[in-house]
């Protein structure tokens, strides 16, 4: 299974530093508004396009250099999600090809950060024999306060993908919402995407419901148990769809089911946002495995909001128990989020 250094080292302390002066935010970047109950307004740091990021050089063995040839690049970051205090900040993700996502093992890769809405290179790594790669920055590397484009791109072909960086001030509070059946039209929507290439729609409001707690400075984060090769596909759906733009999680695996592995999953991701020092505000979804996983990152039951009607026969018993809280419009969850 892949696994992420960030995830280890914010749930086991492996390699994350020690104290260190907290980041604040860039000037060029602009200054917070002054905040609400929720805590300060965050910079939100775009770059239009890609980085420049220069001719491509030299694969370091041949073998990767026909692996490139075979198919689409498939590369996808992990998502930066820490707080202004953590003294160290990990850039990672996974480079791969082709539809069976063979990893591209032991090659360079440059990683960039949209500063000031310019791309800044930020160092280079190599991945490792899961196409896995992690770039530490620590002191004065760190980067400022904000949510923010990054850019990875391999050095043998300058294929490369975009992801997010979001770096918290103190005070944030996190909406978390499933995606498949919570935001999309139903449960197995995005199984036609793949299949048919059919682009599922959204709920009804969700979108607006959504934006209007990102509006409150509530930050939402996606957790999905889709695996994580399709990380850019989910981030251009929810863009497409008008969702307030977030950091995102996805499963390791090529697939989890439903059950104890996709409540494990969740559990593990969440607590990881937890354990790097950000609160947990609400938790979105449709299944008992929603609810499970959210009770167990000691989330409140009013703060649990469950959509309905697909999964009502499921999670009726939860409900029941109070366990969460069920609705069937996003217009419910006005100023509850």
């Amino acid at each position: 299974m892949r696994t992420s250094w960030f995830l280890a080292c914010l749930v086991g302390g492996v390699g994350c530093g020690g104290a260190a002066a907290p980041v604040a935010v860039d000037p060029a970047e602009g200054t917070p508004s002054g905040g609400t109950v929720r805590g300060p307004s965050v910079p939100d740091v775009r770059c239009k396009d890609d980085p420049a990021a220069g001719d491509a050089g030299d694969f370091r063995h041949f073998k990767n250099v026909l692996i490139s040839l075979l198919g689409d690049a498939k590369h996808r970051g992990f998502d930066l999600v820490t707080s202004a205090d953590s003294a160290t900040q990990a850039l990672e993700g996974w480079i791969s090809y082709t539809v069976v996502d063979k990893a591209l093992e032991d090659e360079d890769v440059d990683v960039f950060a949209c500063r000031a809405g310019q791309w800044s290179r930020v160092g280079t790594a190599r991945t490792d024999d899961e196409g896995h790669f992690a770039l530490a920055l620590s002191g004065a590397g760190r980067l400022p306060i904000g949510m923010r484009d990054l850019f990875v791109s391999v050095v043998g072909d300058r294929t490369g993908a975009r992801f997010l960086g979001y770096v918290a001030p103190e005070g944030t509070r996190l909406v978390v919402s499933d995606v498949d059946g919570t935001l999309t039209s139903s449960e197995n929507a995005f199984l036609e995407t793949i299949v048919l290439g059919i682009e599922p729609e959204a709920r009804v409001g969700a979108a607006k419901a959504l934006a209007a707690a990102a509006g409150r400075n509530e930050q939402l984060v996606y957790v999905t148990a889709r695996g994580n090769q399709f990380t850019c596909a989910t981030r251009q759906w929810l863009d497409d769809k008008g969702f307030p733009r977030g950091p995102m999680r996805l499963s390791p695996s090529f697939v989890t089911l439903p059950g104890g592995d996709t409540v494990d999953f969740k559990t593990q991701a969440i607590s990881a946002l937890s354990a790097a020092g950000l609160a947990l505000s609400a938790g979105v979804g449709n299944r008992a495995t929603d609810v499970t996983a959210y009770s167990q990152v000691g989330l409140a039951a009013d703060h649990i909001f469950i959509e309905l009607p697909e999964f009502a026969s499921e999670v009726q018993p939860l409900l029941d128990a109070r366990q969460a809280i069920g609705f069937t419009s996003y217009d419910e969850l006005t100023g509850k989020l």
